[in-house]
């Protein structure tokens, strides 16, 4: 990401800043990103057994500072500013990809709730994956220390019309959302 600041579109950088999949031109990028998500498909179909499809990635870095409280993921930001129905959100998977470890504290986190008995603190390994019913599942970021933290975020969908579309976009104000809606 350091070298490639300027496609940063996603976040303000007070929690986390990312570059989205549809802005990122390199083909042999994109491949490992596609294969990345073709695996994780196939592991979803296998555990519940339902056709899921990408919605969007993004490359994400969380600065030193940046933390996120428990959530749902549920819509994108994009999503939710094109007035989606808020009683049936379509993100229904979540897996976030660990590209560092040499960052302090900033680990993913679920507390308890209705799914989650106990409290659950995810140590980071390089290349490894966590995926996740985040729909259901809260989640959150402790606070990020030492140096920054880079993941892969991948959100999947059983909606067809809320699939990512694979045409990356040169015009960094368009979201994963727009370039959807044109390409219809």
């Amino acid at each position: 990401m350091k070298l490639h600041y300027h496609l940063i579109s996603v976040g303000d950088g007070s929690d986390y800043r990312g570059i989205n999949k549809v802005h990122i031109h390199s083909q042999s990028v994109r491949d490992i990103l596609n294969s990345i998500e073709y695996n994780l498909i196939g592991e979803i179909r296998k555990t519940c057994d339902r056709v899921v499809y990408p919605e969007t990635t993004i490359i994400t870095e969380w600065s030193i500072g940046g933390l996120q409280t428990p959530h749902l993921d549920t819509y994108s930001n994009p999503d939710i500013e094109n007035d989606n129905d808020p009683d049936n959100p379509d993100r229904e998977w979540t897996c976030i990809l660990n590209l560092n470890d040499d960052y302090r504290d900033g680990r993913t986190y679920f507390p308890v709730s209705p799914h989650m008995p106990e409290l659950d603190i995810v140590e980071p390994e390089v290349g490894s994956g966590l995926l996740f019913q985040g729909i259901h599942h809260l989640h959150g970021v402790e606070t990020v220390r030492g140096c920054s933290r880079f993941t892969i975020a991948f959100w999947f969908t059983s909606n067809i019309n809320k699939i990512m579309v694979d045409i990356p976009s040169k015009d960094l104000q368009q979201n994963h959302v727009q370039l959807r809606q044109n390409s219809k």
